[in-house]
């Protein structure tokens, strides 16, 4: 751990058995922050410049001029570096004192110190340079102990650079109510991903406004800092958030932001007493692999009472298949009232190659019985237990999360059968999967092995109220029992070579639960003919036992053979997600997507 000299401001590295008392600033990163590198070249040069002033003191005195020639040389090249000067034309950036002393970072650290040395003590930490960002290891290891840091540092120094002071009267120079709930509810360091922690962790936290006049210690703030940050005041008091469920403590963070995505997972480390290594440049999956590891350390299922931001709603919202694990603090941002239940689990959740594997409580839901209400072992601030949704999608082991935008609270406390399930988060639906809450049919293109076939596009789409062109997608009503579509399409073998145009028919039926598509090329009526006439070109155009539901994968494949290169066109219909939705995906071969 480094740490900063309060009086010289030079930098010194302890090891973990002998780090002295210290101080460590909290507050949000601005544009002109001073580096490891930065700090520790002008406090190098700073050192070298009073040594060679020595120097040239003494050895004049001796007499010695070639030695003090010498010195003075050396010297007036330190004086170019430490104070500028370089000619006009040279790439050496501008790291002397006096721009340095210009940029509000190296103010803050100026500042630091001197509040540090004023509250008694002769060490301070501050992020911006008392780690090498250059060394990915350093980082890592950093970062996996910042929760630590903070927790050890003898005083948390808490700069506002955004809220000015206010004062009262000249007798009552306290902050009032209004303007210290103002400041925390304002201010950005309220809003920051990597202040959660900074604020938990330390004992003891001294506030101060922008100009660096004393604000107040968090005691006094205890009731505003709650309220802005949905923190209990009890943490607040002892700093111990392992005694609230995992929702609840991801909750504090479903309303902050940091600049990189990775690190909406990487400031949460320390709340959840997590180890991991950080995969910069992995997005959303860093917060997946924190709740994986959250998991092997803990039988707290409140980790699964997240609900689904998504863009669904009314019946669409059911069609929102998802796995076990949220992808956002976002996502828990209705948990600030949730409970872990108090009895132990005694079967262990465990990350396997087919998913995560785990026992629930399974209760039948009574509107619909192709899903079911799992108790997740947590309950709301009126003593309802929680449940999702789980559907099975293989028959046997196999769940996903259904409807993820909801959870449920259940009044009475009923005993459902449990079940040893698996859930993967990256789910993989059966291709002859069905479910009544299909609601889109997606053109994709479908994965050649060997042959390069003809390029495919779409030329109109039946019915035409139902395509949407952007994402190559026709809409299923909630309200349909069956659905006809007709894709109008044109294969080219190559650029300049002769078009042939054919039609695939897809069929959706949720009474029998089935799905179908054929290739043809036949005469149609105008796309915005009335429906019924359509359907009735339909019903004669297809054969009467594509309607089977038994034969299944016998009407899910179909071959158009294109004239000009006697090549086939495989056009297939099957089970798949478009994004989070369930739906079915229409694959042809060579199909390319219009511009």
């Amino acid at each position: 751990m480094r740490l900063i000299h309060v009086d010289t401001l030079e930098i010194k590295a302890f090891s973990q058995q002998h780090v002295p008392d210290y101080a460590i600033l909290s507050h949000t990163w601005g544009p002109d922050e001073v580096t490891f590198q930065e700090m520790s070249l002008i406090t190098r040069m700073n050192s070298l410049s009073q040594a060679f002033t020595s120097q040239r003191s003494d050895d004049s005195q001796e007499g010695d001029a070639s030695i003090v020639y010498e010195s003075g040389a050396i010297m007036v090249a330190m004086e170019m570096l430490v104070h500028g000067g370089w000619g006009a034309g040279t790439n050496v950036p501008n790291t002397s004192e006096e721009a340095l002393m210009g940029r509000e970072g190296y103010r803050k650290i100026i500042q630091s110190a001197k509040e540090a040395k004023n509250l008694g003590y002769q060490w301070v930490w501050i992020d911006t340079c008392c780690i090498d960002k250059t060394s990915s290891a350093e980082l890592q290891e950093s970062i996996n102990s910042m929760y630590k840091w903070y927790k050890e540092s003898s005083i948390c120094l808490v700069y506002l650079n955004d809220v000015a002071p206010s004062f009262g009267t000249a007798i009552d120079t306290q902050t009032t109510f209004e303007a210290s709930s103002n400041a925390f509810t304002n201010s950005r360091w309220i809003t920051r991903g990597w202040t959660l922690q900074e604020l938990v962790a330390p004992t003891s936290l001294r506030f101060y406004y922008r100009d660096w006049t004393l604000m107040g210690d968090k005691g006094e703030f205890l009731e505003e800092l709650s309220d802005a940050t949905g923190i209990p005041i009890f943490v607040l008091e002892n700093g111990e958030p392992s005694e609230l469920a995992i929702a609840e403590r991801m909750s504090w963070a479903s309303y902050r932001q940091t600049t990189r995505i990775e690190d909406m997972a990487y400031c949460l480390l320390g709340i959840f007493d997590i180890q991991m290594p950080l995969l910069y440049e992995e997005g959303e999956k860093a917060f997946i692999r924190l709740q994986e590891e959250i998991v092997k350390t803990t039988d707290d299922y409140s980790l699964f009472a997240w609900r689904a931001v998504t863009s669904e709603s009314g019946p669409a919202s059911k069609s929102v298949y998802r796995g076990l694990l949220a992808r956002s603090p976002l996502e828990f941002r209705d948990c600030r009232s949730v409970e872990r239940d108090s009895t132990t689990c005694t079967f262990p959740t465990s990350a396997t190659a087919i998913g995560l594997h785990l026992e629930l409580e399974f209760l039948n839901d009574p509107k619909d019985r192709t899903r079911f209400l799992v108790l997740i072992r947590c309950n709301n601030s009126l003593n309802q237990r929680l449940a999702i949704y789980l559907k099975c999608i293989d028959g046997a082991h196999q769940y996903a999360r259904v409807e993820a935008g909801s959870l449920v609270p259940i009044d009475n406390w009923p005993t459902g059968q449990t079940r040893s399930i698996y859930v993967r988060q990256k789910l993989s639906i059966p291709r002859d999967f069905f479910a009544m809450e299909m609601r889109r049919i997606r053109v994709q293109r479908r994965f050649e092995h060997h042959s390069v076939p003809p390029a495919v596009k779409i030329a109109s789409v039946f019915p035409p109220s139902a395509w949407d062109p952007r994402t190559h997608e026709l809409s299923i009503s909630s309200a349909t029992l069956e659905v006809f579509a007709v894709l109008f399409l044109r294969a080219q073998s190559s650029p300049y070579g002769t078009s042939t145009h054919f039609q695939v028919v897809v069929g959706f039926n949720r009474r029998s639960r089935h799905y179908w598509c054929k290739a043809m090329q036949r005469k149609w009526p105008h796309v915005n003919v009335d429906p019924l006439r359509w359907h009735a070109a339909i019903r004669k155009a297809v054969p009467v036992e594509i309607n089977d539901p038994m034969l299944k994968d016998d009407v899910r494949h179909d071959i158009f053979v294109e004239e000009e290169s006697g090549m086939g066109i495989n056009v297939e219909v099957r089970a798949g997600l478009s994004g989070d939705c369930i739906g079915l995906q229409l694959l042809i071969d060579g199909f390319v997507k219009s511009a």
